[in-house]
């Protein structure tokens, strides 16, 4: 049994399907990760699920006045949250027969739906909510029972839980209700102590309590301590006729239950130090011993085996998120031989536990809505998957957390952009916007991953994907070398071709809210100086030349002397005469035959920039090419929807 669908309208962000969207996600019967940026709704689809179906820690679950929407200061008075339930094994079925649904197919599955009503303070009358779980799909079948109840709560981890809290010992303790129904403990309720053989040691858990309560009761110093209380004090209250006596015992009640709550789960103390030694380990490697415990659990009952996770990342380091990462696969996936597989559901804010998922089981919540990255959902072909799962990592995961993408071809262009679009006044990090660098490969593969297969459905996230044009201007033909028989130059290109060349490459990613910005003229770097930054190119290559020629980074007086040599040169250059794309392409001639880097190129520029020597706001803005001014306005509209300027 698994969950296979969640619905709710009118639940926290998720509206009535009108004016607000309503949640309806379908998942898979392994893992799903949901991934967004902060408010976007992924904690209140995990409590959506908790309220319809409970959790196995009995925690208090109930729903009050602000989990109903509310638009602008109309709040609703009804909500309702729905979990459909499927691929019931017999026994399951047999359980809950009076709760099924039947479907069209022939299957049947069980529908929880709640539906709940805000009642406001009337007079003396304190607001309230009321609400009642029913089965069938809109509620329209029986009450849910107590069977049902027991059979479908789910296993929750809270963020930033404290595991060692949840793992001590106590009424009701987590550790309790684990052990409690672990199918091993089956029988260990019995006590088999015998009184008149006191030496013999029992085999159940009861037993060897009541054998330690008796040899502990007769131990001289508890013996003593007993008769103390009960001789010299305890006796002098008590009247003529009256029995007034004490025992000192470990547990007063000798069933299972209070035994196990006396249990605690705790680590031994790392290499070097006593096992016997107490010593507290790392609120990491605790929350690590929590779940492994919880998985414990799942991976051995009969009812749902359905894990709920938010932040599975809180106090992990990168690399044992990773290994967090691959046990939740693993037991979601293909889990041990005569083990259950376990249904997955998390929430996280990491890149680096991003990065080593697949993409496939991933659902980005943007604004209360849902969008699954599976197959068929998204336009990423299969080859996609599989390319995307060798090359994401930590810093290009970040595009999952993002309100809008910059997806660029090299580190150019991701240390220089952000730069530039603070210094015109349209911040990168105010906006939310990621930059990904593919390294050269595979843009496309990244541009579709926010493309929704279905061209009506636009997933409001804007993606500018960049990309050179690649078409070597002629100015630059006493330094590139011109090929026989294949196009390389504008001179080998009628205007229709050029034309015909940019849309192909448009073409190959542009859709919904993402567009391909092709360069106007040649590469990055090259239309930076002939569009207006010709100075501030001269400058950066200039200064990347001399770090070039030395190996290593300029000392402050040697950068010094190599900006001032850099204003001296561009003064001749710009009493010279040459065309805009001359000297463009002078400027440029430095990074084609790699006397120096275009990283640290970039690095220079984005630092000349900073120092606001070479524009600010609109003026500078006015300076970029306009391949770079159209994403740079697509990646920061205030409204991700609204028409571009």
């Amino acid at each position: 049994m698994y969950l296979k669908r969640i619905r709710a309208q009118n639940f926290r962000v998720f509206g009535d399907g009108k004016g607000a969207p309503a949640l309806d996600w379908e998942l898979s019967s392994g893992l799903n990760i949901l991934v967004g940026e902060n408010d976007a709704g992924k904690t209140a689809v995990i409590d959506a699920i908790r309220q319809v179906l409970w959790t196995t820690s009995y925690e208090s679950v109930r729903l009050f006045e602000h989990d109903f929407h509310i638009d602008g200061n109309s709040r609703a008075n009804s909500l309702f949250i729905e979990a459909t339930l499927c691929d019931l094994n017999t026994d399951q079925q047999a359980a809950v027969l009076d709760w099924l649904t039947y479907e069209a197919d022939g299957t049947c599955s069980l529908v929880v739906h709640l539906f709940a009503r805000w009642i406001a303070p009337r007079g003396n009358r304190r607001g309230r909510v009321d609400a009642i779980a029913r089965a069938g799909r809109d509620g329209t079948g029986p009450e849910i029972g107590a069977v049902v109840r027991e059979m479908v709560r789910s296993t929750y981890l809270r963020p930033l839980r404290d595991a060692e809290a949840e793992l001590r010992p106590g009424r009701m303790s987590r550790l309790s209700q684990i052990l409690g129904a672990h199918q091993k403990i089956d029988g260990q309720n019995h006590n088999d102590f015998v009184v008149t053989d006191p030496p013999t040691i029992p085999t159940k858990l009861v037993g060897l309590m009541a054998f330690a309560q008796h040899h502990i009761g007769e131990h001289e110093v508890i013996k003593g301590v007993q008769n103390d209380i009960n001789d010299n004090y305890l006796s002098k209250f008590a009247f003529a006729g009256d029995n007034l006596t004490s025992r000192i015992r470990i547990a007063p009640d000798l069933s299972l239950t209070p035994i196990l709550e006396k249990f605690e789960l705790t680590l031994l103390p790392s290499n070097g130090i006593d096992p016997d030694e107490r010593c507290t380990r790392g609120l990491g490697y605790n929350n690590s011993l929590f779940m492994a415990t919880e998985l414990v659990l799942l991976r051995d009952g009969d009812e749902l085996g359905l894990l709920l996770i938010e932040e599975p990342e809180a106090h992990l380091h990168p690399q044992l998120q990773e290994r967090v990462m691959r046990l939740l696969e693993q037991h979601a996936d293909t889990p041990e031989e005569g083990k259950r597989r376990v249904q997955v559901v998390l929430s996280t804010h990491s890149p680096s536990l991003v990065a080593g998922a697949d993409i496939d089981s991933m659902t980005l919540v943007h604004k209360g809505q849902t969008y699954s990255l599976a197959p068929e959902k998204t336009k990423l072909k299969k080859s996609d998957y599989s390319f995307l799962q060798r090359f994401i990592d930590a810093t290009k995961a970040n595009l999952f957390f993002a309100r809008a993408v910059a997806i660029v071809e090299g580190p150019a262009e991701a240390i220089l952009l952000p730069a530039l679009s603070d210094a015109v006044g349209r911040s990168f990090s105010k906006h939310g916007v990621s930059v990904v660098n593919v390294g050269g490969v595979g843009l496309y593969h990244y541009a579709r991953i926010l493309q929704r297969a279905e061209d009506a459905v636009v997933m409001p996230i804007p993606v500018a994907c960049l990309t050179d044009r690649d078409v070597v201007p002629n100015e630059a033909g006493d330094y590139v070398e011109k090929p026989a028989k294949k196009k390389r130059f504008e001179s080998d290109y009628s205007a229709a071709e050029l034309a015909q060349l940019v849309q192909r490459k448009e073409e190959r990613a542009q859709g919904g809210s993402t567009i391909v910005c092709v360069s106007d003229r040649w590469t990055f770097e090259y239309d930076l100086a002939l569009h207006g930054c010709a100075e501030l190119m001269h400058a950066a290559i200039q200064l990347a030349v001399c770090a070039n020629e030395r190996g290593e980074r300029l000392t402050d007086d040697e950068e010094l002397a190599a900006q001032k040599q850099a204003r001296e040169e561009w003064g001749a250059l710009a009493k010279a005469g040459h065309s805009p794309e001359k000297l463009a392409a002078i400027i440029y001639r430095p990074l084609q035959e790699h006397n120096a880097s275009k990283a640290i190129t970039a690095q220079y520029a984005a630092y000349l920039v900073a120092s606001g020597q070479y524009g600010v706001g609109d003026a500078l803005y006015k300076k970029l090419p306009p391949y770079l001014r159209r994403a740079i306005e697509h990646v920061t509209r205030t409204s991700p929807l609204a028409p571009e300027a």
